[in-house]
Parts: structure tokens; C-alpha cells; sequence
């Protein structure tokens, strides 16, 4: 039986969603650092307005999208279209649907969508994340280390 997901666009109304996403991406990296649940929160706070503003300022014409599971929103993808490249900006679900096969049909998604326009796919992710083999196993591969970072490309358009 194929998955139920829905991907919308992002509004106003979404933002707490999206640093509560933020938070479970990162929030083990943080409690390492044996700071107070304040000083971790600000820190938290901090670094999702740095990764907001950054993505605002790189990718001004990017397009921010929920991914829901049945009505649930349970992720957020952002893609940037370029004149021969659709680049994945961000994609993040939430840690009880991760492992599940949902990355892999919105990744699948987006292939779809770059084959029907001739488009290839670019990415890039942070080396050791097990986000790389989702990546691999879809046909992604590594043209490039840039610390810390992959960027890695799934072919569309014949070079």
C-alpha cells in the first residue's frame, strides 16, 4: 500500500513547527556540551535563526514546504530551482517517522519532478549524517567535499 504524504507550501503559521523540527535535528549535539536547559535553548534559538537567515539570504527564491503523513505534518523541505538544477535546500522529518521509508518517497518525489522537467539534483550533506546512504540507495553520488559537507548529485540531464 503506498504512503499517504502531502507536501504544501510553508506559512506564518508553521513557524513553531519548524524550530520545534529544528530542535530534534540538533538537540543531541547540544546536550553534549553539559550546559543549563537555558543556555541550551538559547543556543538552540540562536543557531535556528542562523540557519533561517542563511537560507533566506542564499536561496532568496526558494520554495519552503510541510510534509504531511495523513494530515500530520511531520517535516519540512525546502528546494531551490535553478536554470538545470533542482537543489534540496533542507529536508527534515521529525524522529519518530525517520527510518520509515517517507524520506525516501519525498526524495523519490523530487526525482520524478526533475525527470519530467530535464532537471538534475543537488544536495549537500554533513559527512557522517545517515542522511548519505537515503541519498546513496536514491542514486545520489559525492562530486565533492566541502568540510564539512558532501555535495552530491543524482543525474538527470546527459553531461
Amino acid at each position: 500500500m503506498p504512503l499517504v504524504l502531502k507536501v504544501v507550501n510553508c506559512t506564518s503559521e508553521d513557524e513553531s513547527f519548524m524550530y520545534k523540527l529544528f530542535v530534534s535535528t540538533r538537540i543531541q549535539e547540544f546536550t553534549l556540551l553539559h550546559l543549563s536547559e537555558k543556555q541550551i535553548q538559547s543556543l538552540l534559538k540562536m543557531q535556528y535563526d542562523a540557519q533561517k537567515n542563511s537560507f533566506h539570504t542564499r536561496f532568496p527564491n526558494a520554495t519552503y514546504e510541510m510534509i504531511y503523513l495523513e494530515g500530520v505534518r511531520i517535516g519540512r523541505m525546502i528546494t531551490d530551482k535553478k536554470r538545470h538544477c533542482i537543489h534540496l535546500v533542507d529536508i527534515s522529518l521529525l524522529p519518530e517517522y525517520r527510518g520509515k521509508g517517507y524520506g525516501t518517497e519525498i526524495i523519490k518525489t523530487i526525482q520524478k519532478v526533475a525527470i519530467m522537467e530535464r532537471m538534475d539534483v543537488t544536495l549537500y550533506v554533513l559527512q557522517g549524517n545517515p542522511a548519505q546512504n537515503l541519498y546513496e540507495r536514491c542514486g545520489f553520488y559525492v562530486i565533492e567535499k566541502v568540510d564539512p559537507y558532501l555535495a552530491m548529485r543524482f543525474d538527470v540531464v546527459q553531461k
